[in-house]
């Protein structure tokens, strides 16, 4: 491929969306160096051999920015709620045609579950962090605590019961969690161990 088309293609594809790209990362993600991001996926992108196979250059520029934050986060091994919460909006980067009044109410919701998160007891939190948001194993979560594994699952859906317990139906609702066919203690997801 030649490179002037391919330069011709990002200036007419992709560098429109750049602007709500980097609104939507400054929202998502607030620790991470916007202009780093966007950088590397323009770097990315102009690495590419062809871009014939690409029907859909926003989604392609969300998608490829997606992958550089979690490469960072991964990186940096560290994990804070806010860089959590920009991993829930990666799946809810902002469509074409979503109004404001949807992506406000989802980051309210967030903030709302970051809240509910924050008032567990505190290895309640620890347990249920490290667990749910930072997907550190079960057994590792023990080692790590010094606690029995029970400890670490019992702790996760006790967490979790009282997460969902202080939601609201419309709240609940809301929440992107895959819904499974009820059995007694089983709901909205939950099972022994909690999420997965």
């Amino acid at each position: 491929m030649i490179a002037n088309q391919l330069v011709a293609w990002v200036g007419s594809h992709i560098l429109p969306h750049e602007r709500r790209l980097r609104t939507w990362l400054r929202a998502a993600f607030p620790a991470v160096d916007v202009d780093d991001v966007v950088q590397e996926t323009y770097c990315r992108i102009a690495g590419l051999d062809r871009y014939d196979h690409i029907a859909d250059p926003r989604r392609y520029l969300f998608r490829t920015a997606r992958n550089v934050v979690l490469e960072q986060i991964r990186r940096d091994r560290v994990v804070s709620i806010e860089a959590a919460s920009g991993l829930a909006e990666l799946e809810l980067a902002p469509e074409e045609g979503q109004s404001p009044e949807e992506i406000v109410a989802s980051r309210h919701a967030l903030r709302r579950i970051e809240a509910l998160i924050d008032a567990l007891p505190d290895r309640a939190r620890q347990v249920f962090r490290l667990r749910k948001i930072e997907g550190v194993a079960q057994r590792e979560i023990a080692a790590r605590l010094r606690i029995p594994e029970t400890a670490v699952e019992n702790d996760v859906a006790r967490g979790l019961r009282r997460i969902l317990d202080q939601l609201t139906e419309e709240e609940k609702a809301e929440l992107p969690i895959r819904r499974r066919p009820s059995r007694p203690g089983m709901r909205l997801g939950l099972r022994p161990g909690g999420w997965r």
